[in-house]
């Protein structure tokens, strides 16, 4: 299946912020959002705007041949120059079929440097992910530290490419 990554041009955001609640969604089993009143899983959009307002912000769709599969949100760390997925996120009906693993290694080619992947703790899964997604582009060549990230300890892993 052919992945490709898109960068979404501003008139296309409609689209970024209508998948965003099921990213949330699914960080719900370890950050423990509650839904609000409604039902419904959300977020504050203005929480992106950064991303059309700032040129060390990328967002990108990830395609699996010619259906949306996912977005990925990528930026430089706070006033590093290290890059930083803010958020990743690949739809259900997508994962474990590589494409994942595709799209971070597209993502590394476009913005080679110095790079780092924050992980929660609890989400052992995306731990597992991420290292084997590094080790496909790194091999052994990146290091796996725990770091203070605003108040919440994470897992880091940091490589350059």
């Amino acid at each position: 299946m052919d992945i490709s990554l898109k960068k979404i041009p501003k008139e296309q955001r409609p689209i970024l912020e209508n998948l965003f609640p099921y990213y949330v969604y699914d960080m719900t089993e370890f950050m423990k959002w509650p839904p609000n009143e409604n039902g419904q899983y959300t977020f504050t959009p203005s929480t992106l705007d950064f991303y059309w307002q700032k040129s060390d912000h990328t967002p990108y769709f990830i395609s699996a041949g010619n259906e949306l599969a996912g977005f990925v949100l990528v930026r430089r760390y706070a006033d590093t120059q290290r890059y930083d997925i803010e958020q990743f996120f690949v739809l259900r009906k997508f994962k474990r079929n590589g494409i994942g693993k595709k799209a971070l290694e597209q993502v590394v080619k476009l913005h080679p440097g110095s790079w780092q992947i924050r992980v929660l703790l609890e989400n052992t899964g995306a731990l597992q992910f991420w290292k084997s997604a590094v080790t496909n582009i790194m091999g052994s060549q990146f290091t796996l530290t725990k770091e203070n990230d605003d108040n919440l300890i994470m897992y880091f892993l940091k490589f350059e490419a």
